[in-house]
């Protein structure tokens, strides 16, 4: 990628990525797996398609479950998932000039549990990293949410000028209407394994990804979507049976102040790298 312009911007490097999208289905199942990076020679294919195989054997003969509120236990898909719409809704300048972000007249202000930390960074190489964004200017690591509290936001030159401050490297290519967005979240990790999520749950959902995720409210940040690909109830501390798939009507921003467990590794996935994550409390509505 190389960009120049006449004010004397010169940027150029070489990159690669590399993604494997692998669902195993049969008629009344399905299991999913994934994997994203920047060397096609880490890929492990055999380890992805055990994991989407397993998934869809455990998931034959699924009943259904009443739509309710559910604790819940998000794996990383479901996760990045979450965190890709939260950034498209309020992560974003525009929406926040605009006073359509939940941030906004929010800065500094506690929006989430504790335990929740959201940044962009497109030096990490945890991520896809890369040098600049398409304006030609450097990324940096950007806090968006520090330990539940509101810090910052995503800017292109173009509206970072309007508040008289820098860009943070997050332009889009142009023409576009969204302005700049984060497009390398993090989701920070916490101390627990999947195993001690599962544990603890007396009776809940564990949820492998979503699907077909839409906004219903920017400012209250509501969405809507599927369970897909692996959807299994949890009783008494241990996986008892696949659940037909669910569509569920949340606030993102409510999900994050119910965090209850955190996964002590994170995973890259199409949307971000995220770990998964115990919510309390999940809306399924039908």
């Amino acid at each position: 990628m190389a960009i120049g312009n006449s004010l004397g911007v010169r940027a150029y490097a070489p990159a690669t990525q590399a993604s494997l999208v692998l669902v195993a289905a049969e008629d009344e199942s399905s299991g999913y797996a994934e994997w994203h990076g920047l060397d096609l020679a880490q890929l492990d294919p055999r380890a992805a398609a055990e994991v989407a195989v397993r998934k869809c054997v455990l998931g034959r003969g699924a009943q259904s479950l009443p739509p309710d509120v559910y604790p819940v236990l998000l794996e990383p898909p479901a996760v990045a998932d979450m965190l890709s719409m939260l950034a498209w809704m309020s992560f974003g300048a525009n929406a926040y000039q605009e006073g359509r972000s939940f941030m906004s007249g929010r800065m500094g202000q506690r929006v989430a549990g504790e335990n929740v930390s959201i940044w962009d960074d497109g030096t990490d190489p945890r991520g896809l990293a890369f040098p600049f964004d398409w304006e030609g200017m450097p990324k940096r690591k950007v806090m968006l949410i520090d330990r539940g509290v509101a810090a910052g936001i995503a800017y292109d030159t173009y509206s970072a000028t309007k508040e008289g401050k820098q860009t943070t490297g997050n332009a889009l290519p142009q023409p576009n209407t969204y302005g700049a967005l984060p497009m390398h979240l993090f989701l920070g990790t916490g101390d627990a394994s999947e195993d001690d999520m599962i544990a603890s749950t007396e009776y809940g959902l564990l949820v492998t990804r979503f699907h077909y995720t839409n906004v219903i409210h920017e400012k209250k940040t509501t969405f809507t979507g599927m369970t897909r690909d692996g959807t299994f109830l949890i009783q008494h501390g241990r996986i008892t049976g696949p659940v037909q798939n669910l569509r569920f009507t949340q606030s993102i921003l409510e999900a994050l102040n119910d965090v209850e467990m955190i996964g002590e590794r994170g995973q890259l996935t199409e949307n971000g790298y995220a770990p998964a994550v115990k919510v309390r409390r999940f809306s399924f509505t039908s």
